[in-house]
């Protein structure tokens, strides 16, 4: 799998305290997007999904999170490796919740019209859409629009929509948008979560 980014603990991602993945590689290109460099499909760095799954389950074990939430990039493209990361979790983990943010409308992916990095049937792409559908808790789809500005909970535009697939969320968990820094012990600096209109602070 390659990824673009990975932090331990964000309030800002999602519901609770949750590790963020950034997966690497997105051909929609949105105008304006906020991670243009999780964009090249040949960029980042490869990880095994069974190294990822520990690293996850170690945060999640020592109650430092409650959640994992998959970003990019545009996690769709290496759909494969996002459900056997996630099937690992599932059976060693089942309690951890898993989010998702995709630049895909959840019509296109119920049609299978969305693009990885080794070419599929359509019925696979919606076989597969299906598989991962059933171990999100919660999604956010749909491009990113710098003409359409919202501040709701998790979505940018007003166009994407937030998707509940299971019982554990409502709507009253997701937060207002803000705008997370974290520094780590070796000067390395995150910047995540949501610029309110295009304006970081």
């Amino acid at each position: 799998m390659r990824i673009h980014a990975f932090l331990e603990c964000s309030l800002v991602n999602g519901p609770g305290r949750r590790a963020v993945l950034w997966v690497q590689g997105c051909r929609l290109a949105c105008p304006n997007c906020w991670n243009p460099k999780s964009h090249s499909m040949s960029g980042g760095s490869p990880v095994s999904t069974r190294d990822l799954a520990r690293r996850i389950r170690h945060e999640y074990d020592a109650g430092r999170i409650e959640g994992l939430t998959l970003s990019g990039g545009e996690p769709l493209h290496q759909i494969a490796e996002v459900l056997s990361l996630l099937r690992n979790l599932n059976r060693e983990a089942p309690e951890l919740s898993t989010g998702l943010f995709s630049g895909y409308t959840e019509h296109e992916l119920q049609q299978g019209r969305f693009q990885t990095y080794f070419p599929s049937s359509i019925w696979f792409r919606q076989a597969q859409w299906r598989q991962l559908e059933s171990v999100l808790d919660f999604a956010v789809l749909g491009r990113y629009n710098q003409q359409q500005p919202s501040t709701d909970p998790l979505i940018t535009s007003r166009n994407q929509q937030l998707r509940l697939y299971s019982s554990r969320y409502h709507p009253a968990d997701f937060h207002e948008q803000t705008v997370e820094v974290s520094i780590e012990s070796d000067g390395l600096t995150h910047v995540t979560g949501f610029p309110i209109l295009g304006s970081i602070f």
